[in-house]
């Protein structure tokens, strides 16, 4: 096997050490004009202190690695173990809720599994394999990695910095490779837009590169690259640099979303919530385009709880919640708000629209019974809906939120089970002068 600059991959077993140093003399001594003496004493010097440090550097990272491998292996036990604790026979929406719980379960340990293979470590956008970028304005070198890396990735090329960002915006890549040295835009200005672009931030960069000083690392780490590799290097290092990228990007991922959703529901949870409100109030201000808020409140659980349990209170919670996940579209968002209350976001959505929603909603769970022990319990809760104002404010996303809130105490106090519509906000008028 031949290494990525055409040199033997890995040492070789029987090439005695001091054979190894005496070719690495000579190979200073020519280049520098040296005595070969002189510049055995140094290295026999500083070799062992530099051999140790990295030594202890890679025992570090080892340590690292394995402390967060721990984490996720304890993630992914507590998700079994939640999706055991799930009633077999809640029906439909229990057993959906187990199986997403038992899928993110297995996502974690092929995240942290150094035996998964490359088809197991990324987002299967485009079918089985990840899709890696190859930035460098040599053809030669970009043929060269896209041969070692074509048996397992789907590997596009880009000659020049700008075509690299454009590929990547437009492709998004699971992994870009990327050389400093390029025309038109260097591989730090490209890693800088791509950070700075919100469809782009989160797109693992190695920089591949011949300049291997110091600070040049140094600044490729700090604007956010995950790895530096450098030229020369083998085709197994290349792949392990890949590959390791790959299993830890897939982990966040797994962990990202754990953090995010909610366990009993599998909704998004309120963490979740917030920061997509603010998103989608943002958007809607800059395209002009309509947003409502659903509120959503359960009718009568105290009841449940009280008779048959709190086991039986978070099964009715779950299926108000499968409820409600049958009817969003692609590009809504529901969330468990806190304890029986929802909220859900309607873009592109009047208010009139977002209260036919409602009704929708709550018509379907009051033709939904959940049986409990042999007990048929009744289901049923209140919305109130209100629409983003079309005047711009600096508390969009609260106001928002507060007047679907509003609506809500307004159908709870109307008798229950009823969708209310928050009225829209007046206009301003204009002073006259």
């Amino acid at each position: 096997m031949s290494s990525v600059n055409g040199q033997p991959e890995g040492p070789p077993s029987t090439v005695a050490a001091s054979d190894a140093l005496a070719r690495l003399v000579d190979a200073l001594a020519a280049a520098g004009g040296g005595a070969p003496g002189e510049i055995a004493r140094v290295l026999r010097t500083a070799l062992p202190a530099a051999v140790a440090e990295l030594a202890d550097a890679q025992r570090h990272l080892a340590e690292s690695a394995a402390r967060r491998d721990a984490l996720v292996a304890t993630a992914a036990d507590e998700l079994r173990a939640a999706a055991r604790l799930l009633d077999p026979d809640g029906g439909p929406a229990r057993a959906e809720q187990a199986r997403r719980l038992l899928e993110l379960a297995d996502e974690l340990d092929r995240a942290r599994s150094p035996e998964g293979t490359a088809a197991h470590l990324a987002p299967r956008r485009r079918g089985e394999r990840p899709l890696l970028l190859v930035a460098d304005d040599e053809a030669d070198a970009r043929e060269v990695l896209a041969q070692v890396l074509a048996p397992e990735y789907d590997v596009a090329s880009a000659s020049d910095g700008q075509e690299a960002l454009d590929l990547a915006r437009a492709e998004h890549p699971d992994v870009v490779l990327l050389d400093i040295a390029m025309p038109r835009l260097d591989g730090f200005e490209v890693l800088e837009r791509l950070r700075h672009d919100p469809a782009t931030a989160d797109i693992p960069v190695i920089f591949v590169s011949g300049r291997g000083d110091d600070a040049v690392k140094v600044r490729s780490l700090d604007l956010g690259a995950v790895d530096y590799l450098q030229k020369p290097f083998s085709e197994r290092e290349l792949r392990a640099r890949v590959e390791r990228t790959l299993r830890l990007v897939r982990s966040q991922s797994a962990l990202r979303e754990l953090a995010q959703t909610d366990a009993l529901t599998g909704l998004a949870n309120l963490r979740a919530f917030r920061a997509r409100v603010e998103e989608e109030v943002k958007r809607a201000r800059r395209y002009r385009t309509p947003l409502t808020c659903v509120m959503a409140d359960m009718d009568n659980l105290k009841p449940i709880n009280d008779e048959l349990g709190h086991a039986a209170g978070d099964r009715a919670i779950a299926a108000v919640a499968a409820v409600i996940r049958e009817e969003l579209r692609e590009t809504d968002f529901g969330a468990r708000y806190g304890g029986d209350e929802f909220v859900i976001l309607l873009p592109h959505t009047s208010g009139e629209e977002g209260r036919v929603f409602a009704e929708r909603v709550c018509t379907r769970l009051h033709e939904t019974v959940l049986e409990v022990s042999g007990e048929r319990v009744a289901l049923g809760a209140s919305f109130g809906v209100a629409c983003l104002p079309e005047e711009d404010g600096d508390d969009g996303a609260d106001a928002l939120v507060r007047a679907a809130d509003a609506a809500l105490y307004v159908a709870k106090r109307a008798g229950r089970g009823r969708v209310s519509l928050a009225a829209p906000e007046p206009r301003a008028s204009a002073s006259a002068g």
